[in-house]
């Protein structure tokens, strides 16, 4: 469908319309500051019918409940889509003097009799009289938000001194994927004053790490968002243990989906491949650029075969993981394009065909991308500038990094190790020093979590894990002079991990040795070890042919698209376990990950089927611990429809269209009420037994009739968890 409104087109207030409240309190979001949730109930609606158009409808609803005259003028269209039962949905942005109000915006559904339906008030609570001008420059805010994302020393002095200066340090390739952007915004202060302050958007080359700063008036940082949390193609459909290489085609022009197929005509190469919806190349020199090289493919046919007892590093192997990239990502496009993640939506395309959104945004897909291991990102800016996904080899069964201890003599011998993907990677020379366990300078061992007492300086510094971040632990002995950084499991026996974490600060590499080997070491006096990669390397794994990695980092896009911010606690939480869910609920299966992770239990802390933690658990501590819950939600939800014969088709429709009815920074219930408005909205005739689904299985995990969570000013968590459901739902 072509968009009907183009950006920018201001909503009029009402005039004269009479206006019948249905439901007359609306259901908070205590979780999304400021926003404010309406919901008609099932069958029912905020307005009466009408033939005024949508936005004059949205237009005084707000003036009736409160809205001032400034900010209903204010509002401006952003997109309208057309979405399932005639329903128009509206994406609305405040705007104030010329400038966007940062974080200010409205959703709404309006049904085909004109009723509005549902509707999120995210509105800045302006009043009028214009925006006060900036204290600071547009240079001066990027230079305060390239301080505090460590791209600039902290206690330097002003990087350059001029304008001009800064921007050649902004534009450097070596630092930055894209330039960095100031946009000048209008934010909301105390009373309904505006003032103009400034929105910084980076980019990092290293590490895929999409910044919004948000800069005010007086050049003090208000906050910090990241938004960042892959023809006939032989490819593994879910990945090596599960499916067999197999020969698939691309569709054919003339679907809905992918108009004009996957692939562009003409000449590619075996590792760089190209269509609407995506651009997968190799990136093994993590220059975030198509690696040269590779085989000239004229004919579409994309049929390298895998050799899973090489290295991925293999050039045949290279070609495999490029077409796999390229065939999941377009997978997981059309699957989601049918269930209402289109352009209007914010989906990612090179064109979309005059149906409205932006474009100019396909994925792009980097293969076995050389800046990390054991992970995956990305990053998803605003709609019109293309994502982009990173995908890493995998360490596999045997770990490749070693501490090696060189003295004493009696606990001499190599120790496995895990990294990190903060900080410097290890070489095969690796880095040598004497190892001394931090204490708090009495001689009682700490975690590190605060400042370092003892003389780790020209020392590799032993700490225990947990009491805070790792990348706390190895700032903190970083400051202390030490030169790299054993962290113990505090738990496991002889497990380790890759530590996860984001700090461009660290500047000395850290490993993680298990709770046994740290006993052994804490245990001996005069120890010299050197923490190094082993060479040979062990055989290494590859995300690329991992589906579950690929459609979980797919779903980051989906959320920061159609829900709008999730970063926070719970948001973050959410993003990391509705991303899991698009995973289990495409692949069918309970865990995330088993062949990148080389764990049959994948990469999570426990099966779905069966989850033991509940709302009540989350602490807000780590999204992807915190995520689990969530991705237990959706599995519970799944294996429910399957049961009742209703299949992953329409759970796919509820849970794509329940982001239209979703605040932005969304708590668990958030997301629970989207998808029954889902439901409600279908206007299927077993709409009722649908939503005793939904309830059951946010119920089950104490997302039940009640459940609140909320963060305050500090990010600290609260959680109120119920596990009941509504009468009438057994």
């Amino acid at each position: 469908m072509r968009d009907a409104v183009g950006p920018g087109r201001r909503v009029r207030a009402a005039v004269g319309c009479a206006l019948l409240l249905l439901v007359a309190a609306p259901v908070g979001a205590a979780a999304a500051p400021g926003a404010r949730v309406y919901r008609g109930g099932p069958g029912g609606a905020l307005t009466p019918p009408s033939r005024a158009p949508a936005t004059d409808v949205v237009a005084g609803f707000l003036r009736s409940h409160g809205a001032t005259r400034a900010a209903v003028d204010g509002l401006a269209v952003s997109a309208e889509s057309r979405g399932r039962g005639g329903i128009t949905h509206l994406r609305l942005e405040q705007r104030a003097g010329g400038l966007r109000v940062a974080g200010a915006y409205a959703r709404a559904a309006v049904d085909a009799s004109g009723r509005l339906i549902h509707l999120v008030d995210g509105l800045a609570p302006v009043a009028g009289g214009g925006v006060a001008p900036a204290r600071v420059t547009a240079a001066q805010a990027l230079e305060a938000a390239l301080r505090r994302l460590g791209y600039l020393p902290a206690t330097a002095p002003a990087a350059t001194g001029r304008d001009g200066e800064l921007t050649v340090f902004a534009r450097d390739p070596a630092r930055f994927h894209a330039a960095p952007t100031v946009e000048r915004v209008a934010i909301s202060e105390a009373g309904g004053a505006l003032r103009a302050g400034f929105l910084v958007e980076t980019w990092s080359e290293r590490g895929n790490l999409l910044h919004h700063t948000l800069v005010a008036g007086d050049g003090a940082i208000r906050s910090v968002e990241l938004r960042t949390a892959n023809d006939s193609y032989a490819v593994f459909v879910e990945d090596p243990s599960k499916t067999p290489q197999a020969v698939v085609s691309g569709p054919a022009a003339g679907s809905a989906e992918s108009p004009v197929g996957w692939l562009y005509p003409g000449t590619q190469s075996t590792i760089d491949i190209a269509g609407n919806n995506v651009n997968a190349y190799l990136d093994a020199d993590a220059n975030n650029r198509p690696d040269r090289g590779g085989t000239a493919v004229t004919d579409g046919n994309f049929l390298t075969a895998a050799d899973l007892t090489a290295q991925p590093s293999t050039s045949g192997n290279r070609a495999v993981a490029v077409q796999n990239l390229f065939y999941l990502n377009n997978v997981i496009h059309d699957v989601l394009y049918v269930h209402g993640f289109d352009e209007a939506a914010g989906n990612f395309q090179d064109s979309n065909f005059g149906r409205g959104g932006k474009e100019r945004d396909s994925v792009n897909a980097e293969a076995q991308d050389g800046g990390g291991t054991d992970n995956a990102n990305f990053a998803t800016p605003t709609d019109g500038r293309s994502p982009r996904m990173q995908m890493y080899l995998w360490n596999g069964p045997v770990p490749p990094l070693e501490v090696v201890v060189n003295a004493p003599a009696g606990i001499a011998g190599s120790y496995d190790a895990a990294g990190a993907e903060f900080g410097p990677s290890l070489t095969t020379a690796g880095v040598t020093g004497d190892v001394l366990l931090v204490d708090d300078g009495t001689g009682t061992a700490t975690d590190a979590c605060e400042a370092v007492q003892n003389a780790v300086s020209g020392r590799i510094a032993l700490v225990d894990r947990g009491g805070c971040n790792f990348t706390v632990k190895v700032l903190n002995a970083q400051a202390a002079g030490a030169v790299a950084v054993i962290v113990a499991n505090n738990q496991g026996g002889d497990a380790i991990f890759t530590m996860g974490g984001t700090e461009r600060k660290i500047r000395i590499p850290a490993v993680m040795i298990s709770q046994n080997d740290g006993a052994t070491l804490k245990g001996a006096t005069g120890v010299n070890a050197t923490a190094r990669r082993k060479d040979p390397a062990p055989l290494m794994v590859d995300g690329d042919l991992d589906s579950d990695v690929v459609f979980h980092e797919y779903g980051h896009g989906l959320t920061w698209r159609m829900i709008g911010g999730m970063s926070g606690p719970l948001a973050g939480a959410i993003g990391e376990g509705m991303s899991d869910v698009l995973a289990v609920v495409m692949n069918e299966d309970d865990r995330v990950g088993e062949y990148a992770a080389s764990n049959p239990l994948g990469i999570r802390t426990a099966p779905y089927t069966g989850y033991p933690r509940t709302y009540g658990d989350v602490a807000g501590t780590e999204v992807h611990l915190d995520g689990e819950v969530y991705g237990a939600i959706g599995w519970r939800l799944f294996q429910s429809f399957q049961t009742a014969g209703l299949g992953k088709s329409l759970l796919l429709d509820y849970l794509v269209d329940g982001m239209n009815y979703t605040p932005s920074t969304p708590a668990f219930e958030d997301m629970r009420d989207g998808i029954l408005q889902a439901v409600s909205a279908a206007a299927s005739p077993d709409a009722a037994a649908h939503a005793c689904l939904v309830w059951d299985a946010f119920a089950a995990y104490g997302v039940g009739v009640g459940a609140l969570g909320t963060v305050d000013a500090s990010g600290a968590v609260t959680v109120t968890e119920s596990f009941a459901k509504p009468a009438g739902c057994p």
